[in-house]
Formats: C-alpha cells, sequence, structure tokens
C-alpha cells in the first residue's frame, strides 16, 4: 500500500497499490472537446478493464475541463458529489442566438442594431449573482414524464421546462471585446452556463450563446489535479493510472468523520450492522447532523457510510467492501 497526506483530515490515507483487485477511487479527467461525458466513461472502462464506473456532472461535447469519474465502488459516493459547486470559464458570443445556446447550434436570431457598452453588460451581470430560478434549457437531459428534454427538443415538440433554484457564488467579467465577452463564474450544482448566456443576451436585447466553455473546478477537483484523455491512454498498459485515484475517504472529506478502532464494532460492521449501544452514543454526538457520516478505520480506509438521523427512507449503515 502506498500512502498520500489527506489535507482534509490530516493522516495518511491508504491508496490501493498497483495490482490490487477491485481497486476504487476517484479520477480526475481534462475532457477533450468533441467527446461526451459517456464517451470518456467508455473510453476509460475499455482501457482500464474496469467493472463498474461512471461520472459526476455532464460536460456538453463541446466543453472541456474537469471531469470527476468515480471508479468501482466510487460509484456508489457518486450523489454525494453531484452537489458540489463548479467553476467555469465562458466566452460568450453576443449578437447571435442559437436553439442549443451554444456555438453547435442552428442560428435561430442575428442582431443587427448597436452593441451594448461594458457598462450595460456589467450593470446586467448584476441581475444574475446570488441565488434565483433558473429555467433549464430545452437541450438539457433532465426528464420530464420519464423523457429527457433535449429528445423533445429534437423532435420538434414543445414541453413546459422546469425552473431550478441555483446560485451563483461568483459572475466575473474578465475581458470583453464585441462581440465576445469572457466570464468566470462559481456556482451551485445544476446552474447552466447556456442559459446565462442566452439570458445575457435576451436581456441586453442582442441576443448570445456560448462560445467556448472550460470547467476549472468541480467541487475541491482542479485541472491541476487532471490528466488529459491522452495521457490516460498512455496508462492502459502500466499501474501508473492507479497511482492517479483519489481514495474514497478523501473524496468524501466534506462529511463527517467517526474513526471506528473498536474490534467489537469492526466486527458487527462486518455483518452489515453497528451495536445499538454505539449507535446512542454517536447519534447524541451528532445530532445536527442531517446526512452520512464517514466509517473511517484508524489507517484512513471508508469502511461505510451511517445515517444517524436519516430523515426519510429506512436506510442506514452502506458498508464498503472488502472490510479490514
Amino acid at each position: 500500500m502506498r500512502a498520500d497526506f489527506d489535507t482534509n483530515q490530516g493522516r495518511s490515507t491508504a491508496i490501493p497499490a498497483p495490482g490490487s483487485p477491485q481497486v476504487s477511487g476517484l479520477l480526475v479527467v481534462d475532457k477533450p472537446p468533441g467527446l461526451t461525458s459517456h464517451d470518456v466513461v467508455a473510453h476509460l472502462r475499455r482501457w482500464f478493464q474496469l467493472d463498474k464506473v461512471g461520472h459526476c456532472g455532464t460536460l456538453d461535447p463541446f466543453a472541456t475541463g474537469v471531469l470527476v469519474i468515480c471508479v468501482n465502488q466510487a460509484t456508489r459516493i457518486a450523489e454525494h458529489l453531484l452537489i458540489q459547486d463548479k467553476h467555469y470559464r465562458c466566452t460568450v458570443r453576443f449578437g447571435v442566438r442559437t436553439d442549443t445556446q451554444d456555438s453547435t447550434g442552428q442560428v435561430t436570431a442575428t442582431h443587427l442594431g448597436a452593441a451594448p457598452t461594458e457598462a450595460e453588460l456589467r450593470r446586467c451581470l448584476d441581475q444574475f449573482r446570488g441565488t434565483f430560478e433558473q429555467q433549464v434549457p430545452r437541450f438539457a437531459a433532465v426528464k420530464i414524464d420519464g423523457k429527457r428534454l433535449y429528445a423533445y427538443a429534437r423532435q420538434g415538440q414543445t414541453v413546459e421546462l422546469p425552473r431550478r433554484e441555483v446560485t451563483v457564488h461568483r459572475l466575473d467579467l474578465l475581458e470583453f471585446n464585441w462581440p465576445d465577452a469572457v466570464l468566470e463564474v462559481a456556482s451551485s450544482k445544476g446552474f447552466y452556463i447556456r442559459q446565462l448566456a442566452d439570458d445575457l443576451g435576451q436581456t441586453l436585447g442582442c441576443g448570445a450563446h456560448v462560445g467556448a466553455l472550460r470547467r476549472l473546478a468541480s467541487g475541491p477537483y482542479t485541472l491541476q489535479q487532471a490528466a488529459s484523455l491522452d495521457e490516460f491512454k498512455t496508462m492502459r498498459d502500466q499501474s501508473r493510472w492507479q497511482q492517479r485515484l483519489i481514495p474514497l475517504t478523501s473524496a468524501l472529506g466534506h462529511l463527517p468523520e467517526v474513526v471506528i478502532e473498536q474490534a467489537t464494532v469492526m466486527r458487527r460492521l462486518r455483518n452489515g450492522q453497528l451495536p445499538i449501544g454505539w449507535e446512542v452514543e454517536q447519534r447524541g454526538r451528532h445530532l445536527n447532523t442531517r446526512g452520512p457520516v464517514r466509517l473511517v478505520s484508524g489507517d484512513g480506509q471508508l469502511l461505510g457510510l451511517w445515517w444517524p438521523n436519516p430523515e426519510t427512507g429506512p436506510r442506514r449503515l452502506r458498508i464498503f467492501k472488502p472490510l479490514p
């Protein structure tokens, strides 16, 4: 086993050694343009002969940047990663509106009037900071009556588009040279940059679409941690890709932690249970915790997730095997 220092918890965290069976964790990919997020998953599954693999947070085919990949047991924690904030840099091209709200779509309107000034754009940006409801784009993977919105759009069918509460933590204008504006956006999950561009164009009366989009970060994972798909391809006949795996316990570093060192608790955990007395004691320490806490061994291995105060449903415990 090799250990990297886990800055979230201040101790070493075990990483599976090359050749370990059922290695699990996260890979951070710098997605190239022209591929869907599913394409990236398919490449990695084939190259590394993975049993289970998925991604957290879809990137459109034209977009590039951070795509977090879940390997094997990490697919079971994807729901806790999807909720994390995102950070983007985008180029908004004003003067042209498209049906997909990006550069891959068909032009639906062209502005022939005067260009808005930088001052007008800055005032417009003020409307899109903070928490508000954003309309989901027509070309989105959100399902309505069991069918994805983009499927309705491609078939020319009209449906009522849902609205979602989103939060924009940061919206900075880096450069404006008509017709292009370069923006940096830090937002909550579920925020659509394409819809932002379209809304800006509509508000300014000139139309707009996304010309380029790059995800700089997804939760705590940044481009500095990412490897390109070409780099991963060169690792497929070696064990080096496993050294890039982010361990499960680090991936869930934003969740509260309980370290289990008692042999009696470990024995019960191997059977998918926890001692009642232990649960009562720990529940008293996590009265304000509504989500799960990490159950971690003394050497930093993620043993499971435990819900001390589940709000709905019967789930209380999820075990990650093999246990020590």
